[in-house]
């Protein structure tokens, strides 16, 4: 109740999510055109937040490739609210700092992480679900 009743604080560090999914209806300023979110973990730390994307993690080389694969999105919300300025290669300490937090998040709560490719993805094949009506119209 102290922070209902502003008569205390939050006692821990950083708030974590880990989101395994995929959400459909991608919006405009948003990184993919085919899917609003892919999976992705987060933390929030004081004034930074990092995202950890999952897949392109697991198959564009992980901690190794960080310069170049985009797993990792990195904001300082101090300074960027609206999380439009992407600083992980430019705030690399913090960057892993964070994401040796995550990780031993991870283990601490076995959160999964995807660890291979599927072997029946194939990019060619249009999705399934491409051509399906959404919402309130679908029943016209």
């Amino acid at each position: 109740m102290p922070l209902l009743t502003q008569s205390g604080s939050l006692q821990r560090e950083a708030i974590f999510w880990h989101f395994p999914g995929y959400l459909d209806s991608p919006v405009t300023r948003g990184r993919d055109p085919l899917f609003r979110t892919r999976p992705v973990s987060v933390i929030r730390k004081g004034d930074w937040k990092l995202y950890l994307y999952h897949e392109e993690w697991a198959l564009d080389g992980g901690r190794e490739q960080l310069a170049s694969n985009r797993a990792v999105e990195l904001y300082n919300l101090r300074d960027d609210v609206g999380e439009r300025h992407d600083v992980s290669n430019m705030q690399t300490e913090k960057r892993d700092e964070l994401l040796s937090d995550l990780f031993a998040w991870f283990e601490s709560t076995g959160a999964l992480l995807p660890s291979e490719s599927n072997p029946d993805y194939d990019p060619e094949k249009k999705p399934a679900n491409q051509n399906r009506k959404r919402g309130p119209r679908a029943a016209k």
